[in-house]
Order: C-alpha cells, then sequence, then structure tokens
C-alpha cells in the first residue's frame, strides 16, 4: 500500500496563487500593496475595420469588423466577415500594425479553420486550405490579439 505524503509548503502556496488568480481575485502584500479599493477598468473603444475587397459583415449576431489597442500595446480583434475574394479584407492603423508578419488561425465556416495574415503595412488577407471557399463563407475575428511595437 502507498502510502500519502503530505505537499510541500512551496506546492501548496504554488496551488493557492493559481486558484486566486484564476478566479480573478488578488491581494497584494508588502511595500507595493495599496490600501486603496480597487477602481473600476476604462471603457474599451472599439475602432470600426472598413472592410475592403467585397468582404463584408457576416451577421449572425457577431459584432461588426473592429479593433481596440489597449494600454500594454495589445491590439485586439472582434467581429466577423465573409464574401471576400483575394485581396486584403480590412487594414489596420499605423498604431496597430505588427513589426512583423503575422500568421494566425480563424474559426471559419462549419467550424473549419481558417487563416488571417496581417502585414507589417497593415494590410489583413484571410485564407485556407479550400481555396478560400471557407474563410469566404464566413470568417471570425474574435480572440485574435496580438503585441504591437
Amino acid at each position: 500500500m502507498r502510502r500519502f505524503h503530505s505537499p510541500s509548503k512551496a506546492t501548496v502556496l504554488a496551488l493557492l496563487a493559481l486558484t486566486v488568480s484564476l478566479s480573478g481575485t488578488g491581494f497584494a502584500f508588502g511595500r507595493g500593496a495599496s490600501n486603496q479599493a480597487p477602481t473600476a477598468a476604462a471603457a474599451v473603444q472599439w475602432h470600426a475595420l472598413t472592410l475592403r475587397s467585397g468582404w463584408v459583415y457576416a451577421d449572425y449576431d457577431s459584432y461588426h469588423a473592429a479593433y481596440y489597442k489597449d494600454s500594454g500595446g495589445v491590439v485586439h480583434l472582434r467581429g466577423s466577415l465573409s464574401s471576400g475574394t483575394t485581396g486584403a479584407a480590412f487594414r489596420l492603423p499605423l498604431a496597430a500594425r505588427p513589426s512583423h508578419t503575422l500568421w494566425l488561425s480563424v474559426y471559419a465556416l462549419n467550424g473549419s479553420t481558417g487563416g488571417l495574415e496581417i502585414v507589417p503595412a497593415g494590410w489583413a488577407y484571410a485564407f485556407d486550405d479550400n481555396s478560400n471557399a471557407n474563410v469566404s463563407g464566413y470568417t471570425s475575428l474574435d480572440g485574435i490579439s496580438f503585441r504591437v511595437p
């Protein structure tokens, strides 16, 4: 019969930290700790993306294509698009452009996987391995985020 060993203090602290971080509640101790109540986060300001090359809003109760850049320099995308051609779906403004080409995975028609290529000039191209039929049928930008310089 195996004997149960009690976990080390380090293991218990690590599990406690993980539990607190996953629950969304955190505490600060020490010199950097604040005695003030937390303040509400600033409202997010989404900016509409202008769709090009035949791309249009795909609907399906989703948001229109948009982006915002948070205070940490991370660009977030949301919304849906469809009916496009092989041209760029949209162009990000200068402040939201990556410093190198990004290849990102997107949810496409009927749960298939497509891709989104975003080049440093800000142009974004949707593609898939089915002659772009899946991304042209539906492409979701929800959940896409990346850091910019």
